[in-house]
């Protein structure tokens, strides 16, 4: 049997250039890793 996890990760910055660099770091550290990602990425 598989065992799934589910990684949850909210961001906030009042600059939106810095949140988009970041979100887009840690979206591609998980697919690298074969994780999904799944939801509203900026």
């Amino acid at each position: 049997m598989v065992t799934r996890q589910k990684v949850r990760i909210v961001l906030k910055a009042f600059d939106h250039k810095m949140l988009d660099l970041s979100a887009g770091q840690i979206v591609e550290t998980a697919e690298r890793t074969g994780a999904r990602v799944a939801g509203p990425v900026p």
